[in-house]
């Protein structure tokens, strides 16, 4: 049995996608691709695919990765090249290797967002002011119901950079199975408390460890 990590991007129309359909899709394409795939036992078996952290709707990922078994002895150079004839453009793998780390060991994720503006420096004063507040609260939706959460703690440390036509903002968050926090929550705090909601278009650049390093 070989253990298999393959890295992949998922991004433009397919970032719309469910995590859900993003299954089916790796599914079809790892049977398609004829490589020696292990099947889960039982009475009704299925490839066997394990992801880290499920990308949030409407988000990209730039390093996401998923764990496969495979029954022969495969090397990983072939197999990003097998899986991508059988992919869309905008689900492509790059790389395979064998794991490192747990996908449960996963505690943060760094973000990118860039929100679109006419007027970057004035959007920066408007997230300045917002997180200069003494609690930031918006409405969280959970398996559980709805609550409401103080974002101020987790995005007080976001960096943000004017650019013609958009603001960058880069923010690292906690993102793991006992919970995470969706960079969606900024935005939504900007429309309650400063009545603005820029678009904008969410990338997730990396899977970190409690240590901040990446997952491996």
């Amino acid at each position: 049995m070989q253990n298999v990590r393959i890295w992949f991007k998922k991004a433009g129309t397919a970032k719309y996608i469910s995590h859900l359909d993003l299954t089916h899709c790796m599914a079809r394409a790892l049977k398609l691709s004829g490589l020696p795939v292990w099947y889960t036992q039982g009475f009704n078996p299925r490839i066997y695919m394990a992801f880290a952290m499920p990308l949030s709707l409407g988000a990209s990922g730039e390093r996401e990765c998923m764990d496969i078994r495979l029954t022969e002895e495969v090397p990983f150079a072939e197999i990003p090249s097998r899986l991508n004839a059988r992919l869309p453009q905008d689900i492509q793998t790059f790389a395979a290797g064998e794991p490192v780390h747990k996908l449960d060991a996963v505690a943060f994720a760094d973000y990118e967002i860039r929100l679109e503006t006419a007027n970057a420096a004035g959007l920066q004063k408007q997230i300045a002011a917002l997180l200069s507040r003494e609690t930031v609260c918006v409405t969280k939706h959970g398996k559980k119901g709805d609550k409401e959460l103080d974002i101020k703690p987790y995005f007080r440390d976001t960096a943000m950079e004017a650019r013609s036509g958009y603001l960058l903002l880069q923010i690292r968050l906690p993102c793991s199975v006992s919970g995470g926090v969706n960079p969606n929550l900024l935005l939504d705090a900007l429309k309650r408390y400063e009545g603005v909601r820029p678009y904008g278009n969410i990338w997730r650049k990396r899977l970190l460890l409690e240590d901040f390093s990446e997952i491996r």
